[in-house]
Protein backbone atom coordinates (compact mmCIF):
# COMPACT_ATOMS: atom_id res chain seq x y z
CA UNK A 1 0.00 0.00 0.00
CA UNK A 2 0.83 3.47 0.10
CA UNK A 3 3.89 4.57 2.32
CA UNK A 4 3.42 6.72 5.70
CA UNK A 5 2.86 9.97 4.70
CA UNK A 6 2.56 9.74 0.85
CA UNK A 7 -0.79 10.27 -0.39
CA UNK A 8 -1.59 7.82 -3.18
CA UNK A 9 -2.43 9.11 -6.77
CA UNK A 10 -3.46 7.43 -10.06
CA UNK A 11 -3.04 9.31 -13.71
CA UNK A 12 -5.17 7.88 -16.72
CA UNK A 13 -2.89 6.76 -19.21
CA UNK A 14 -5.57 7.09 -22.26
CA UNK A 15 -6.67 10.99 -21.06
CA UNK A 16 -4.50 11.69 -18.58
CA UNK A 17 -6.86 12.68 -15.51
CA UNK A 18 -4.57 12.43 -12.59
CA UNK A 19 -5.89 12.47 -9.04
CA UNK A 20 -5.86 11.44 -5.44
CA UNK A 21 -9.32 9.83 -5.24
CA UNK A 22 -8.96 6.94 -6.40
CA UNK A 23 -12.28 5.60 -6.75
CA UNK A 24 -12.65 7.78 -10.03
CA UNK A 25 -9.76 4.62 -11.48
CA UNK A 26 -11.20 1.24 -12.45
CA UNK A 27 -10.20 -1.51 -9.88
CA UNK A 28 -7.65 -4.11 -10.59
CA UNK A 29 -6.19 -6.50 -7.48
CA UNK A 30 -2.99 -6.68 -9.12
CA UNK A 31 -2.84 -2.92 -9.74
CA UNK A 32 -0.82 -0.05 -7.85
CA UNK A 33 -3.06 1.25 -5.19
CA UNK A 34 -5.85 -1.60 -6.18
CA UNK A 35 -6.54 0.59 -8.64
CA UNK A 36 -6.35 0.46 -12.55
CA UNK A 37 -4.08 3.30 -14.63
CA UNK A 38 -7.37 3.93 -16.58
CA UNK A 39 -10.11 6.36 -15.26
CA UNK A 40 -13.72 4.87 -15.54
CA UNK A 41 -14.68 6.50 -18.39
CA UNK A 42 -11.53 5.68 -20.36
CA UNK A 43 -11.82 1.57 -19.10
CA UNK A 44 -15.70 1.32 -20.01
CA UNK A 45 -14.30 3.13 -23.91
CA UNK A 46 -11.37 0.63 -24.26
CA UNK A 47 -14.58 -2.39 -23.35
CA UNK A 48 -16.47 -1.28 -25.89
CA UNK A 49 -13.36 -0.61 -28.64
CA UNK A 50 -12.48 -4.32 -27.62
CA UNK A 51 -16.00 -5.78 -28.15
CA UNK A 52 -16.65 -4.03 -31.90
CA UNK A 53 -13.27 -5.81 -32.24
CA UNK A 54 -14.14 -9.10 -31.21
CA UNK A 55 -17.20 -9.31 -33.06
CA UNK A 56 -15.01 -7.84 -36.61
CA UNK A 57 -12.94 -11.40 -35.29
CA UNK A 58 -15.47 -13.63 -34.83
CA UNK A 59 -17.25 -13.07 -38.08
CA UNK A 60 -13.51 -12.54 -39.79
CA UNK A 61 -12.32 -15.55 -38.17
CA UNK A 62 -16.10 -18.10 -39.88
CA UNK A 63 -16.23 -16.17 -43.14
CA UNK A 64 -11.97 -17.89 -42.98
CA UNK A 65 -12.96 -21.28 -41.44
CA UNK A 66 -16.81 -22.00 -42.41
CA UNK A 67 -17.49 -19.57 -45.51
CA UNK A 68 -20.28 -17.91 -43.14
CA UNK A 69 -20.34 -14.71 -41.58
CA UNK A 70 -20.70 -14.29 -37.48
CA UNK A 71 -24.22 -14.41 -37.34
CA UNK A 72 -25.41 -17.03 -39.63
CA UNK A 73 -23.08 -19.01 -37.46
CA UNK A 74 -24.68 -18.46 -34.28
CA UNK A 75 -27.97 -19.17 -35.76
CA UNK A 76 -26.86 -22.35 -36.98
CA UNK A 77 -25.40 -23.32 -34.21
CA UNK A 78 -28.69 -22.73 -32.30
CA UNK A 79 -30.08 -25.50 -34.35
CA UNK A 80 -28.94 -27.91 -31.35
CA UNK A 81 -28.34 -27.76 -28.11
CA UNK A 82 -26.62 -30.98 -27.98
CA UNK A 83 -24.18 -33.38 -30.12
CA UNK A 84 -26.18 -34.83 -32.87
CA UNK A 85 -23.94 -38.07 -32.55
CA UNK A 86 -24.00 -38.67 -28.83
CA UNK A 87 -25.68 -36.15 -27.50
CA UNK A 88 -23.14 -34.39 -25.03
CA UNK A 89 -23.78 -30.94 -24.45
CA UNK A 90 -19.97 -29.51 -23.83
CA UNK A 91 -17.38 -28.68 -26.40
CA UNK A 92 -20.25 -27.92 -29.46
CA UNK A 93 -18.26 -27.41 -32.84
CA UNK A 94 -19.66 -26.12 -36.56
CA UNK A 95 -19.54 -29.78 -38.44
CA UNK A 96 -19.18 -28.90 -42.22
CA UNK A 97 -17.94 -30.62 -45.22
CA UNK A 98 -14.72 -29.31 -46.33
CA UNK A 99 -15.22 -29.73 -49.60
CA UNK A 100 -18.62 -27.75 -50.51
CA UNK A 101 -18.56 -25.40 -47.10
CA UNK A 102 -21.93 -26.65 -46.45
CA UNK A 103 -23.24 -27.18 -43.09
CA UNK A 104 -23.42 -30.63 -41.75
CA UNK A 105 -24.89 -30.06 -38.28
CA UNK A 106 -23.55 -29.51 -34.36
CA UNK A 107 -21.28 -31.79 -32.97
CA UNK A 108 -18.79 -32.36 -29.63
CA UNK A 109 -15.39 -31.55 -29.99
CA UNK A 110 -14.85 -35.92 -29.61
CA UNK A 111 -17.32 -37.14 -32.41
CA UNK A 112 -15.99 -33.85 -34.61
CA UNK A 113 -12.57 -34.95 -34.10
CA UNK A 114 -13.65 -38.89 -34.67
CA UNK A 115 -15.42 -37.78 -38.12
CA UNK A 116 -12.26 -36.14 -39.26
CA UNK A 117 -9.61 -38.86 -38.57
CA UNK A 118 -12.22 -41.38 -40.06
CA UNK A 119 -11.75 -39.40 -43.42
CA UNK A 120 -14.66 -37.43 -43.60
CA UNK A 121 -16.54 -39.84 -45.28
CA UNK A 122 -19.15 -42.42 -45.36
CA UNK A 123 -16.70 -44.80 -46.67
CA UNK A 124 -13.88 -44.58 -44.18
CA UNK A 125 -17.16 -44.93 -41.44
CA UNK A 126 -18.17 -48.00 -43.29
CA UNK A 127 -14.61 -49.46 -43.23
CA UNK A 128 -15.12 -49.24 -39.28
CA UNK A 129 -18.41 -50.57 -39.23
CA UNK A 130 -16.85 -53.33 -41.27
CA UNK A 131 -14.30 -54.23 -38.60
CA UNK A 132 -16.01 -53.97 -35.62
CA UNK A 133 -18.78 -56.73 -37.13
CA UNK A 134 -15.67 -58.80 -38.53
CA UNK A 135 -14.29 -58.60 -34.70
CA UNK A 136 -17.38 -59.24 -33.30
CA UNK A 137 -18.07 -62.45 -35.42
CA UNK A 138 -14.73 -63.74 -34.50
CA UNK A 139 -15.20 -63.46 -30.69
CA UNK A 140 -18.37 -65.35 -30.35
Amino acid sequence: MAKLGVTPTRTCIDCGLHSEDLTLFAQSVNAKYGRRNLCYTCYTQRNKENAKLKDWKTDHQTKKRYGVDAETYKRLMATSSCCQICGKKEELCYDHCHDTMKFRGVLCRGCNRSLGQLGDNIEGIQKVLDYLKKAEHETH
